[in-house]
C-alpha cells in the first residue's frame, strides 16, 4: 500500500508475478509452435491446449496486474504523458492489443482465413508483445 492506502501494482508482488506468467506462456507457445509444425491429427490437437493455456495465462495477467498498473500509472502520474516511460507503455499496448484479440478469437475457434499467414501474424505480434512488455518491466520507474 502506498501513502494514500491504495495498493500500487507498479512495486508490488503481483508485477512480479505477471512477468514471470507472461514467461510461461511465451515458453507454452514455443512449445505449442513445435506442435503445430509436427501437423499430425494428435500434435494439433496438443497445439490447440497448449496455445490455449498460453491464451489464458496472459489474460490474467492481463486482466489483474497490466490493468490496473496502467489505471494507477495514469491516475496518479509521477511522469508526464510524454516521458519515455509513458511511450514505451502506450507502444506496448497498441502492439498487444490487436495481438490479444487474435489470440481470443483462436481461442473461441474463429478462424480468419488464411489461417496459417494469419496464425504467423499472430505469433509475431503476440511476441513482440512479449518483447516489449519485458522491456516495460524491466524499465518501469521504483
Amino acid at each position: 500500500m502506498d501513502m494514500n492506502g491504495s495498493f500500487n501494482y507498479m512495486n508490488s508482488f503481483l508485477v512480479q508475478e505477471s512477468i514471470a506468467l507472461m514467461f510461461v506462456a511465451l515458453g507454452l507457445a514455443i512449445i505449442g509452435m513445435g506442435y503445430a509444425k509436427l501437423k499430425t491429427k494428435e500434435t494439433l490437437h496438443l497445439h490447440r491446449w497448449v496455445m490455449s493455456g498460453a491464451i489464458i495465462l496472459t489474460l490474467i495477467a492481463i486482466f489483474f496486474v497490466m490493468f490496473p498498473s496502467l489505471f494507477i500509472y495514469y491516475t496518479t502520474p509521477n511522469d508526464g504523458i510524454f516521458s519515455g516511460f509513458s511511450i514505451l507503455q502506450i507502444v506496448h499496448v497498441a502492439e498487444g492489443f490487436p495481438a490479444v484479440v487474435l489470440t481470443l478469437m483462436y481461442l473461441f475457434n474463429d478462424l480468419p482465413k488464411p489461417t496459417k499467414k494469419w496464425m504467423q501474424l499472430t505469433a509475431a505480434l503476440w511476441i513482440t508483445s512479449i518483447a516489449l512488455g519485458a522491456v516495460v518491466y524491466y524499465t518501469m520507474p521504483s
